[in-house]
């Protein structure tokens, strides 16, 4: 059983840390099991180079220009090691040359676990009691109480299916859930399923499913959620929390100085957000904190939506937004372009409060546009008008409605009370 490496969303910067630690933190299974009492491992031991091959190096060491010399080999099979050595384009140190074989060898899975049994009814392997799993090519362990392995009977479908408790590590990355569920199906005649520009094909799937007390967790951050539902295929995610509650809601936080230097240091394209001000101190400690009932993450759209109660507070220039539903948009090049919020908008930041039905923050022109009912308190200066232009840098203060449209002014008193708040 062949279960692909995780590497949804590749492209795209924002989908916080989420998918930072989501990225790759599957593996791959054989489907035809070599067993030994309480051992397992995949009797295959070819060799192949693949884009995660290219990021793992580069953890261990290798420069850019080194890796990029291995990209003729990509998902290219070598049936055997001396063949595999003949293959590459450079001549390599043998400390190298070791690290390269082991993360470029084919060999998925080893499971070690207190007991086995196996159900021929349902071609499964079932594996019970401190199930310890390890995947030498991706550097990711998994423990978990039960773990299945589950085959169609037309070597169509796989299943892999964790219980009791399923954490995954994998560098500096751990995903730990209560119940986890790898499928896929007819993988094995659709080359892959898809790519970005064909239509979704209904009868071919990949899926991962985490369920209870969901916590994906990195340097770069962390998420808390109930559910998690990646669609490896169409790189897409969708989160749930279990109720709308602050304790309910998912959570996303995700420490921005330490993704940019991740970004710096490294060519990996990582899920990471860039919602940081190119003005902001570089001592700052940047962190973006989001609370919302239900989130989805498509990178082809380059976009990640929150719904249900949200909350979004960017650290320390002290944004905060609160609305029904905000969507963040991203670039080509990895970079926030704007915020957009709707429904019920409200937004503090230090010395100003606003509200309006809808609101747009774009990063670019550093502006922001309210639309609806729009109502803003500067100082001593109350704003009111359908639609008012502000700029995101508070101490520039100067509003204008949008294509001319009025604005009604108010002047208060030095030491006036807010007239509404977002919290």
């Amino acid at each position: 059983m062949k279960l692909p490496n995780l590497r949804i969303f590749k492209r795209t910067s924002l989908i916080i840390a989420i998918l930072v630690l989501l990225s790759n933190i599957m593996f791959e299974v054989e489907s035809k099991w070599s067993l030994n009492h309480i051992g397992f491992a995949s009797p295959k031991n070819n060799f192949k180079i693949t884009r995660n091959t290219l990021d793992h190096l580069q953890r261990e060491g290798f420069t850019k220009a080194l890796t990029e010399m291995f990209i003729p080999m990509l998902n290219k099979i070598y049936l055997t090691r001396s063949d595999f050595i003949t293959a590459l384009p450079i001549l390599l140190v043998e400390k190298h040359q070791e690290i390269l074989l082991r993360y470029a060898s084919t060999e998925k899975i080893k499971i070690q676990a207190e007991e086995f049994s196996s159900d021929l009814n349902e071609n499964a392997a079932i594996f019970r009691g401190n199930v310890k799993g390890f995947v030498p090519r991706e550097n990711i362990e998994l423990t978990t109480a039960k773990l299945r392995l589950v085959s169609g009977i037309d070597d169509n479908s796989e299943k892999l299916i964790g219980e009791g408790g399923v954490q995954v590590k994998q560098w500096d990355r751990e995903t730990r859930s209560d119940y986890a569920v790898y499928t896929q199906k007819g993988l094995e005649n659709s080359n892959n399923g898809m790519n970005s520009s064909s239509k979704k094909n209904n009868s071919v799937q990949q899926t991962l499913q985490l369920k209870g007390n969901v916590l994906i967790k990195a340097s770069q951050g962390l998420v808390r959620s109930d559910s998690v539902l990646l669609d490896i295929l169409h790189q897409h995610a969708t989160l749930e929390g279990p109720d709308t509650s602050k304790e309910g809601r998912i959570k996303v936080e995700a420490n921005l100085s330490d993704l940019e230097t991740k970004k710096e240091e490294s060519t990996l394209k990582t899920i990471t957000t860039n919602l940081e001000n190119d003005e902001k101190k570089a001592t700052d400690s940047q962190k973006v904190i989001l609370l919302a009932s239900r989130a989805v993450l498509d990178n082809y759209k380059q976009q990640a939506m929150f719904e249900g109660d949200v909350e979004m507070e960017r650290i320390p220039d002290n944004l905060f937004i609160h609305s029904g539903k905000i969507t963040l948009n991203l670039g080509q090049s990895q970079e926030l372009v704007s915020i957009k919020a709707e429904q019920d908008v409200c937004f503090e930041q230090p010395g100003r409060v606003a509200k309006s039905d809808k609101a747009s923050f774009d990063e670019i022109t550093q502006t922001i546009l309210l639309e609806g009912n729009a109502e803003v308190q500067s100082g001593k200066f109350h704003l009111q008008g359908d639609t008012i232009n502000l700029y995101l840098d508070v101490n520039k203060g100067v509003a204008q409605g949008a294509n001319k449209a009025p604005i009604q002014m108010t002047v208060l008193g030095e030491n006036s009370p807010l007239i509404f708040k977002c919290r």
